[in-house]
């Protein structure tokens, strides 16, 4: 329908130009205000902050000095100053302490209010003393909002009034170009232009139309070739991030809110049970039910969830340690999307754990279980499953020998060969180890344990019995075993070891090379050396350990050649105590010291007076093995500028054990004692670990013949064959020979066939006190010249 009738195209032009123009003026005018209302609210809010800003330090002080006067001045100076219609201030429990607004003021929804904490600061701490809250209300910026839309309705409609004139002399001068631009929009629109925009050349208005419209079909045309290098960028972006989850070791799984895999990495796929992108998320594939069942739990619950867990390699069924973690995914509005699964393969950590676990609780020389594993194993058979333990402790017999002739190596390779034969011995109730040096150990539970562990120990002692071959090397060793036993879980693990030590020191002190089990009276044995021990301490104290002396006569003439100085410990309830018994205790106590020093210095005060009174025989004193190795050469040289006895007087009598102990310092410090004037005697000799082979290296100037030989001279040819030869060897070596023991004629006539020099034993009287001995060393003295006082 026409409403003015037939008009020509430059006046439709025009109305079809002036109402776009108009609406968008009417638009602009829209915006305008909305812009300039944003614009004064924002400067609102900007004078909001700065008075509360400042408000809260200016209130500081006061509320801090609790200055309500001039709390109420700030407050009122707020309300005067600005556009500030309210003032609220609170305590810091949140009371309402003041108020103040604006006369006239009445609240509204749509004020502007907030508020602020009031501080103070002290050194570097900070008060919260309470909060100041104002309101500024949106009356204030309604004035200076009308005054700027009224000067914007001027300005649009006389540009409104301009573009029109304009365009209408324009369009009747140009329709034709605007037409062909009008034209050229609707195909730029329609996405069918191509070609140039005609009338860009053109230097007025419709050429910067144009121009216009040029650049905008250009901005198209880059904007749909950005568009398509977005989309290749977001290809590849997708696809670096495909191939770095390809190429990582770990395993990656994401599955959806339904549980469905949506993303699996060839990692993940041999890790979580063959999974696979489309299938259902299965820990029951791969994981134990209890771990699986947990697993779930946490997926259901929408949980973060971490765990260790062994499982097979899907391709090769190598048992894999992994460290599996898993979580939620959730949107940036907190919205469940699914589940992601990460695994870790930890095979090589794990099994570089249990390396390190292996070496804590084994010997890293034979690979045998430790003390520490073997007391937690013990612990454990008793306190966990109350069964019947039985425990063998044994160590090797001359080991140190082993260790000082032929090296550390060849020791270590013994070690070796013995643990090997204990590892033989071990089952699931059978449990071998090394608990150190030449120490071993086996642990035996259940009932017939202790019958199980003797036919184990009667086994390995017989062939450590037996010689062994080792780096070319043809060893003779031995071991010697004691067996204790604890039942149920009351038993304690330590009193078990303690024990089969105690059975281990029994069998080594009755000869070695045997299995002693323990029983009670090694119970009371150890107790009596424990009281032994305390009684020892007191009588060196008191000086109750005295010494005697037994004759060493000349076999040719019968001439007294010597005496050998015995200790002798008579105690006031105990009775006489052999010296066999307390020497050893003394020896394991660290006493021996001490009573060598109290029966040497006695005996050296004897022999220097026998020496001043004309006998030239020699007083023998025995040094302990654990005497050397602690200059025993310079404690014996003390002795004797202590008691000014000449060496010559002095013979010390020694044992292969202290070589065999010792080694060379042992040597040195035998030979140092010579170099003093002392003679030194091989005692006990023929009953050692290898006389004949470690005679030729003792320096010594006596061997004497052990009593076990002299006793059986009468019935025993091939002893009377073995004390000959000792005479002549000790004589082709420059020794003298001295027979122990002799108690008979007999014995004194077939020590002196064999070519023995000397005779000891009770065949010339028992050991003598010093008084006795003088008396028989200086017969025709009379008594009160035997021994000056």
């Amino acid at each position: 329908m026409r409403i003015f009738g037939p008009t020509s195209f430059r006046t439709r032009l025009l109305i079809g130009m002036m109402v776009p123009v108009f609406v968008i003026q009417c638009f602009s005018l829209a915006h305008e205000l909305l812009d300039h209302k944003e614009f004064f609210l924002r400067a609102l809010e900007d004078e909001c902050a700065l008075v509360l800003r400042f408000a809260s330090e200016a209130l500081a002080r006061p509320m801090w000095d609790y200055d309500s006067r001039q709390i109420q001045s700030i407050a009122l100076s707020m309300i005067t100053e600005g556009h500030t219609a309210q003032v609220l201030i609170f305590d810091s429990s949140g009371s309402l302490t003041y108020t103040q607004q604006a006369a006239g003021y009445s609240p509204a929804p749509d004020d502007l209010r907030d508020s602020h904490d009031i501080t103070y600061s002290i050194g570097d701490k900070t008060h919260v003393l309470g909060r100041v809250q104002i309101a500024l209300p949106m009356s204030a910026i309604a004035a200076p909002l009308q005054a700027a839309l009224w000067q914007h309705l001027m300005v649009s409609a006389f540009v409104l009034t301009l573009i029109a004139s304009t365009v209408y002399w324009v369009l009747s001068r140009l329709s034709l170009p605007m037409a062909e631009l009008s034209k050229t929009m609707i195909d730029l629109r329609n996405d069918r232009f191509e070609g140039e925009v005609p009338g860009i050349e053109r230097n007025d208005e419709i050429g910067m139309l144009a121009q216009a419209l040029s650049q905008l079909s250009d901005k198209k045309i880059e904007v749909a070739e950005l568009r398509a290098a977005s989309d290749e960028t977001t290809r590849r972006e997708h696809k670096r991030i495909l191939r770095a989850l390809q190429s990582t070791r770990d395993g990656v799984l994401l599955a959806d809110e339904t549980g469905e895999v949506v993303l699996c990495n060839p990692n993940a796929e041999v890790f979580f049970g063959n999974a696979k992108t489309g299938r259902r998320l299965n820990f029951r594939s791969w994981l134990d039910p209890e771990q699986a069942q947990q697993a779930e739990t946490h997926v259901l619950r929408n949980e973060n969830f971490a765990f260790e867990a062994q499982v097979a390699h899907s391709l090769s069924g190598v048992v894999l340690n992994l460290l599996v973690r898993g979580g939620p995914i959730r949107d940036e509005r907190g919205v469940y999307l699914g589940t992601m699964l990460l695994a870790s393969d930890h095979s090589d950590q794990a099994r570089q754990a249990e390396k390190v676990r292996f070496l804590a609780e084994h010997d890293s020389l034979t690979g045998l279980p430790n003390r520490r594993l073997m007391e937690q194993t013990l612990a454990k058979w008793l306190l966990e499953e109350g069964e019947q333990v039985s425990i063998l402790l044994a160590d090797l017999d001359h080991f140190k020998l082993i260790n000082d002739t032929l090296g550390h190596p060849a020791g270590d390779a013994l070690l070796q060969v013995v643990a090997h034969k204990f590892e033989a011995c071990a089952t699931s109730d059978v449990q071998a180890a090394r608990l150190g040096g030449d120490e071993f150990a086996i642990l035996v539970k259940g009932a017939g344990s202790l019958e199980r562990l003797s036919n184990i120990a009667e086994r390995l002692v017989a062939e450590m019995s037996m010689p062994q071959e080792i780096n070319g090397h043809v060893l003779h060793s031995g071991m010697s075993a004691g067996i204790a036993t604890l039942s149920g879980p009351e038993a304690k693990p330590t009193e078990g070891i303690r024990r089969a030590d105690l059975a281990l020191y029994e069998a080594k002190r009755a000869g070695r090379g045997t299995v002693e089990i323990f029983h009670e009276d090694l119970e009371t044995e150890i107790k009596r050396k424990s009281l032994l021990e305390r009684e020892l301490r007191q009588a060196l104290d008191a000086g109750e350990i005295r010494p005697v002396f037994q004759m060493q006569t000349d076999l040719k003439t019968g001439d007294i050649m010597g005496f050998e100085t015995l200790a002798r410990w008579h105690h006031r309830q105990l009775g006489t105590i052999s010296p066999a018994e307390f020497i050893p205790i003394a020896e394991d106590s660290g006493l021996i010291r001490e009573l060598t020093y109290q029966i040497m210095t006695q005996a050296f005060q004897t022999a220097a007076k026998w020496y001043d009174m004309g006998f030239r025989g020699r007083v023998a004193v025995n040094l302990s093995p654990k005497l050397f190795g602690t200059q025993v050469d310079e404690f014996v040289n003390d002795c004797l500028f202590e008691t000014n006895c000449p060496a010559s007087a002095v013979e010390a009598e020694i044992t292969e054990t202290v070589v065999l102990a010792s080694g060379q310092s042992a040597l040195r410090e035998i030979q140092a004692l010579q170099e003093l004037g002392i003679t030194v005697a091989l005692d006990d000799f023929g009953m050692g670990y290898s006389s004949l082979s470690y005679l030729q290296k003792f320096p010594v100037d006596k061997i004497k013949v052990d009593a076990a030989f002299v006793s059986k001279l009468p019935e025993s040819g091939e002893t009377r064959a073995i004390v000959s030869a000792i005479a002549d060897l000790g004589h082709a070596l420059g020794m003298r020979v001295t027979g122990e023991g002799a108690e008979t004629d007999a014995h004194r006539q077939l020590l002196k066939a064999c070519k023995v020099d000397y005779l000891q034993g009770y065949f010339d009287g028992p050991p003598l006190a010093e008084r006795a001995a003088t008396a028989r060393l200086f017969p025709t003295l009379s008594a009160h010249r035997q021994m000056p006082r």
